[in-house]
């Protein structure tokens, strides 16, 4: 059965409603960590098990899947009832809500389906190799983006992957590959690896000053961390929906800085539609206009791909709305003392920790002595993290508690 408008924005408010009322009940402070445990409940599945694992995917909440109904009850029933305005407002809204996120304007941000298709466009508006340019990255960018650069490299293009050092970046390495060819340096600002924080400022401080650009993966970033684009210096970034930001896949967001658009990185795909000014079609056409007005985007909606899934991002929307309410920063202040906890409580003589000391996002990555014994004890004790190569990854989100991490421990000590 469709749901009415009121009906619909009670369900999908009343988490950031929650937060509001409680803020305001303290005379408009910054929401508490109680307030934060008290939308828990807005996430079935974490009530179901210990879910560690946002750096793997969102578990949908109640109101994201809430505003993805309300859209394709608009496709389903149609307009009335506040569907068809809801819809609009939601794809209004979007852009705006995520570049304050990152410190960005909303001009400056388009809609991609993923990560990845994000930093395609980048690289391949920026014609490196016919430029006789050159790319450089390190090997804790993500996987995909390097084995995508590695065909690149088959294919003709310079591209110099500096190798870490005890699992953090080498600087120096990084500063030497970079040289006055350097088109792009790609970077992943927190690592899904091992949940390293770049030094973005530094790189982009080496690019810069030798003509180049900088693009960033934020996908284990923005939503988990707080991030200032413009304060780090970057150029470009990119990320899918579906892990810190609580959204779901096919839908994500593109950075362009506005002077960089349409220059450095050309235009390729031409988004919207043309009007033909000619009879049949119009009769008289109009003297002062071409026979097909050419009228393409002139913000960074310029690098959209067409349609893309409304659907996703009328969910961002309400998942937006919770996360503008509590604050990224108080998010990460509750996901830090449970990552502190297990770091301080895991073994080490049995859990290896590779997250470098300090480092501050909410992914915490273990070797552990035994692989197989590990994996087999989370699997009996329904504990979600992600296991893959020789690691364990641990990811808390604003949905989990202490009571989780003692699941963990319980599960692994």
């Amino acid at each position: 059965m469709p749901i009415n408008r009121r009906q619909f924005l009670g369900a999908a408010g009343a988490a950031a409603a929650a937060v509001h009322t409680a803020c305001e009940s303290q005379g408009g402070a910054s929401p508490t960590l109680s307030d934060i445990a008290s939308i828990r409940e807005r996430y079935p599945r974490v009530m179901r098990q210990p879910y560690l694992d946002t750096a793997a995917h969102c578990p949908l909440s109640i109101h994201t899947r809430e505003g993805m109904q309300k859209y394709m009850d608009f496709h389903m029933y149609g307009g009335g009832e506040g569907r068809g305005e809801y819809a609009g407002e939601a794809m209004r809204a979007v852009k705006p809500q995520f570049a304050r996120m990152i410190g960005a304007k909303p001009s400056e941000i388009a809609f991609v389906q993923n990560t990845k298709a994000g930093e395609d466009i980048v690289v391949n508006g920026l014609d490196i190799q016919a430029a006789g340019g050159n790319v450089v990255t390190n090997d804790l960018h993500y996987a995909g983006s390097i084995h995508s650069f590695l065909g690149r490299r088959k294919a003709g293009m310079d591209v110099r992957i500096v190798k870490s050092k005890n699992w953090v970046t080498d600087l120096d390495a990084m500063e030497a590959a970079i040289d006055k060819k350097t088109r792009l340096v790609a970077i992943t600002l927190v690592s899904n690896v091992n949940g390293h924080v770049e030094d973005a400022k530094a790189i982009t401080g080496m690019a810069h000053a030798n003509g180049g650009y900088v693009y960033a993966d934020i996908i284990q970033a923005a939503g988990a961390i707080p991030i200032d684009v413009k304060a780090l210096g970057l150029d470009f970034a990119a990320c899918s929906n579906y892990k810190w930001l609580q959204g779901c896949r096919g839908s994500g967001f593109l950075y362009v800085r506005d002077e960089l658009q349409g220059t450095a990185v050309r235009d390729l795909l031409f988004p919207g539609y043309v009007r033909f000014n000619y009879p049949p079609w119009v009769d008289p056409a109009d003297g002062d206009e071409d026979p097909m007005p050419f009228s393409p985007p002139t913000n960074a909606g310029r690098y959209q791909p067409g349609n893309t899934a409304r659907e996703g991002y009328c969910g961002q929307y309400e998942s937006f709305k919770v996360m503008e309410a509590i604050g990224v920063e108080n998010m990460l202040v509750h996901t830090m003392a449970l990552v502190d906890r297990v770091r301080k409580e895991l073994p080490e003589s049995r859990y290896r920790c590779i997250t470098p000391e300090g480092a501050r996002s909410p992914i915490l990555v273990f070797i552990p002595a035994d692989y197989e014994g590990t994996q087999a004890r989370l699997k009996q004790a329904n504990v979600q993290a992600t296991m893959t190569g020789n690691r364990l990854r641990i990811s808390p989100n604003i949905y989990n508690n202490q009571e989780d991490v003692d699941k963990l421990l319980d599960a692994l000590v």
